[in-house]
């Protein structure tokens, strides 16, 4: 896949999840997804990274939605331990993201994990 700078996958990101479902111009930006998705297997500080531009980008509630169900959980399926401490020194401190910790699915997040997860996306 071709190498892409940081922000240029977050803004192509945030482009494909404004548009319509199935449009033609979300098409178009659907290479930021497969390299998110590329970066995910490979270099998970810089997924993390991106994750947090996304959302820096756009927090509306449609973008974190599909932030929070597609790359967040990813990560937390399959690198959660790596990854909770912070996204709960994170959700304490930033109250979108606390929110788009609450819009992840559980999937197959270990268990621990998930009760981290829940505990961290209701603190008050």
């Amino acid at each position: 896949m071709n190498e892409f700078k940081d922000t240029d996958i977050a803004r192509g990101w945030v482009e494909m999840y404004r548009m319509a479902e199935g449009s033609e111009a979300r098409n178009t930006s659907f290479w930021a997804y497969m390299a998110l998705d590329d970066i995910r297997g490979h270099d998970l500080e810089r997924y993390w990274k991106i994750i947090n531009e996304i959302r820096r980008l756009d927090d509306s509630d449609s973008v974190l939605s599909n932030l929070a169900a597609g790359p967040l959980e990813d990560l937390l399926v399959t690198s959660g331990s790596a990854f909770i401490d912070r996204c709960e020194a994170l959700a304490k401190t930033d109250d979108r993201f606390k929110a788009m910790l609450g819009m992840v699915w559980k999937n197959s997040i270990p268990d621990d994990i998930w009760e981290r997860v829940q505990l961290a996306s209701t603190w008050k």
